[in-house]
């Protein structure tokens, strides 16, 4: 975990990843870049409305997509505690280590750490 930081919310904000990657159908740092990505307030501010109005979506790095061979979304992984990038490249270990066939939406990590 990082430190000097108090680790009451983490599993929050594990949740709140991977429940963003199961209602949107992407990574929680795909469904970040999508409304960030042009720097456009108009989409800044509808990705923060539908983080307020359901109160359960985050958008930052560390939820992870699972999906099966027939590409249905079978669930997600959400990891908090670290930096965004840590967090995403622990969810894609677990998935990749579980030896289920599962497809990982990221395909490959960005961790640099």
């Amino acid at each position: 975990r990082m430190d000097d930081v108090c680790h009451a919310a983490f599993p929050e904000f594990s949740y709140a990843k991977a429940y963003t990657c199961v209602t949107m159908g992407v990574s929680s740092r795909d469904f970040r870049d999508k409304y960030t990505a042009t720097d456009d307030n108009a989409k800044i501010g509808q990705m923060n409305s539908m983080m307020a109005i359901s109160g359960k979506m985050a958008a930052f790095p560390g939820g992870v997509l699972l999906r099966n061979g027939e590409n249905e979304i079978v669930g997600a992984i959400g990891v908090s505690g670290a930096a965004g990038d840590e967090d995403e490249y622990v969810a894609l270990t677990a998935a990749w280590e579980s030896g289920l066939p599962l497809e990982t939406t990221p395909k490959e990590h960005s961790c640099t750490t």
